[in-house]
């Protein structure tokens, strides 16, 4: 099929930039975009350039560089899209601006924005495959920031999930202990704020080999970038992996 116009993707990307607080990586909004077109197949996400880029991701991009020239997308900001006032009238016109109360609300930290962010791709990663999912679920004596059941009503809760940085980790890894002992969890800790992976370890070392070393090899660390790809990749294949789940 042919992709849809010009003008009908510039919509589309304006709003999915807005909704994600005004600005976003690129390997995020490219999905984002995807979704508000579901008239788009696998076959059409499938079809290359001759240099073996996504035609698809392609035209995104080419549409995003246009709003840039016309002033509606931020273009000084390297590795981010962030959408301008100009944008924002646009979406105004349309009806289609959400956050009229932006100016008025309190800023949101960019730490709060990518914990928040971490927790929406977890909650939604559980639901493609097949789990139910909730953030900020209650669990007496703890909020967990996601977990993952096999069905809302089960006690159980098959899979735990802690976004915390760096410096602050042991209430995380007391959540994480407590879901491990009370349902034999699997559990995930998404640690932000440290990159280095031989770093990372070097902080958790100490809890993984003190009070905490009955959940060291039960314990999955990840880092939010790697927690986006692997929502970006469940996402783009996620009417195959139904399938696949499919009783």
């Amino acid at each position: 099929m042919s992709f849809p116009s010009r003008g009908e993707i510039e919509l589309v990307l304006l709003v999915q930039i807005e909704s994600m607080g005004g600005e976003g990586h690129p390997k995020y909004i490219y999905s984002k975009v995807t979704e508000g077109f579901p008239q788009i197949t696998m076959a059409d996400l499938d079809r290359k350039k001759s240099d073996g880029t996504s035609l698809w991701e392609n035209r995104i991009a080419w549409v995003r560089y246009q709003l840039a020239e016309n002033g509606e997308i931020d273009k000084s900001v390297r590795g981010m899209w962030r959408i301008t006032e100009k944008g924002k009238e646009r979406l105004r016109r349309h009806g289609l601006l959400k956050r009229e109360l932006e100016e008025t609300a309190p800023p949101i930290s960019p730490e709060l924005r990518l914990h928040q962010q971490v927790q929406t791709q977890l909650e939604e990663l559980g639901r493609i495959l097949g789990k139910y999912a909730k953030k900020e679920h209650r669990e007496a004596p703890y909020i967990y920031d996601v977990i993952w059941k096999d069905a809302e009503w089960l006690p159980r809760i098959t899979h735990a999930f802690e976004v915390q940085d760096k410096g602050n980790l042991i209430e995380a890894l007391a959540k994480l202990k407590h879901a491990r002992d009370s349902w034999g969890s699997h559990l995930f800790l998404v640690v932000t704020g440290q990159k280095d992976r031989k770093k990372l370890d070097q902080i958790l070392n100490p809890y993984f080999t003190g009070t905490f070393h009955e959940i060291s090899t039960a314990t999955t660390v990840l880092s939010p970038e790697e927690v986006g790809e692997i929502y970006e990749f469940a996402n783009r294949f996620k009417k195959p992996i139904e399938q696949f789940l499919a009783e």
